[in-house]
């Protein structure tokens, strides 16, 4: 078993005003999966983003939005997400509060 400590781990400040943390990047068994934490404050919207991997999500406070072919989804507290590799996706938090994220890109 691997552990990592939140607490001991970077957490960078993205220019779009999101805060993350990668808890693995690259699988200890090589598969390439990789998982972090996000927090999307009030007000940002991220660039767009297009990722060879499928994208899973956990959102565990607060309300984030991603635009997708122009349609417009909400994942509230407690919703879990999937945006398949290759869905070129803008996430965006409109809300008042700041959105926490578990995140997952798993190659396919």
């Amino acid at each position: 078993m691997l552990i990592r400590e939140f607490d001991a781990l970077p957490h960078v400040l993205r220019p779009d005003g999101v805060e993350m943390t990668d808890f693995f990047t690259g699988s200890p068994t090589g598969t390439g999966v990789r998982m972090g934490y996000g927090v999307f404050p009030p007000g940002m919207t991220a660039p767009s983003a297009i990722h060879r991997e499928d994208e899973y999500a956990f959102v565990l406070s607060g309300t984030v939005k991603a635009k997708i072919g122009g349609q417009v989804f909400e994942a509230k507290a407690g919703s879990a997400t999937f945006i398949p590799a290759g869905e070129e996706h803008i996430s965006f938090n409109d809300g008042l509060e700041e959105c926490r994220v578990v995140w997952m890109l798993v190659p396919n």
